[in-house]
């Protein structure tokens, strides 16, 4: 597929992949839609899969060097536009879960259903240090203390963050290809700290109640290590009405890559009943 400029400012890669009804993948903090692929590809069986590289990832690049949420909600907007698709199904990863849910904050017209999967709102819908806006001290200690690539590399392979320590320890070649995968289109560092500057000042949890698409929150019972999605997920469950919780038993932060066949499942019922 080809890039497209804009009008928000952006030259965006996206791809689309089978037929019928839309699907938006949207994905997490400095990932490319590539990441997508193969975990994801058999739902292209059912539906329309709608990928792209955020601005500042893989192949997309922005004209500013400022970025937030509601400016990448908008690309996502304007590449609808582009594409003649009046209004879709979205499933946001993490950061991309807060994408999602600017856009149905503010383009609800567009959105025919959201999956918030281990996701959050904002840091007034958190605890402890973590309400604090900004970017963390953990985060930047790590970072700076590790280098770019091996934080990276450590919040993959060597965390329970994206996968189960059984998981790490029994399919370390898929692991590490995964990392592979998402390494070679992630965004490189200039561009990685602007995102994650995006991610740690959007504040969306006051306008929860404003969300009126059918919502499921979709969350592994173990994502608590560095960021507690359980307790954000909980958040997001209690606030936007009409929410549905879904919780996927020995699972982390990258359950869509640990458990492809069983979420794809999730996946592809949740966008059957409302479609």
């Amino acid at each position: 597929m080809p890039n497209v400029k804009l009008p928000t400012g952006v030259d965006l890669y996206y791809e689309t992949h089978g037929q019928g009804e839309p699907l938006i993948f949207v994905p997490s903090t400095a990932y490319s839609g590539e990441v997508w692929k193969p975990s994801q590809m058999p739902l292209a069986d059912s539906l329309n899969l709608i990928f792209h590289d955020p601005r500042g990832c893989g192949r997309s690049v922005a004209e500013q060097s400022v970025y937030t949420i509601e400016l990448m909600a908008m690309d996502i907007v304007a590449l609808m536009d582009h594409i003649g698709c009046p209004s879709a199904h979205f499933i946001g990863h993490s950061m991309g879960g807060r994408i999602a849910l600017s856009l149905a904050q503010n383009f609800p017209g567009r959105i025919k259903s959201l999956i918030m999967a281990a996701s959050g709102s904002g840091t007034a819908g958190r605890a402890g240090p973590d309400c604090v806006p900004g970017l963390p001290f953990e985060w930047v200690y790590e970072m700076v203390s590790q280098g770019f690539e091996k934080f990276v590399y450590d919040e993959i392979v060597e965390t329970d963050t994206f996968f189960t320590d059984a998981y790490r320890k029994s399919h370390r070649a898929e692991v590490e290809a995964f990392y592979k995968l998402a390494w070679e289109t992630h965004a490189k560092l200039p561009e990685f700290i602007q995102l994650v500057m995006a991610r740690h000042s959007f504040e969306g949890t006051h306008r929860l109640g404003d969300v009126r698409c059918p919502t499921m929150v979709l969350i592994g019972d173990g994502d608590t290590v560095g960021s507690n999605h359980v307790a954000q997920a909980q958040v997001l469950k209690d606030r936007i009405p009409g929410a549905e919780l879904k919780v996927l038993e020995g699972q982390t932060h990258g359950f869509f890559w640990e458990d492809p066949e069983g979420t794809n499942d999730v996946i592809l019922s949740w966008v059957k009943r409302h479609s």
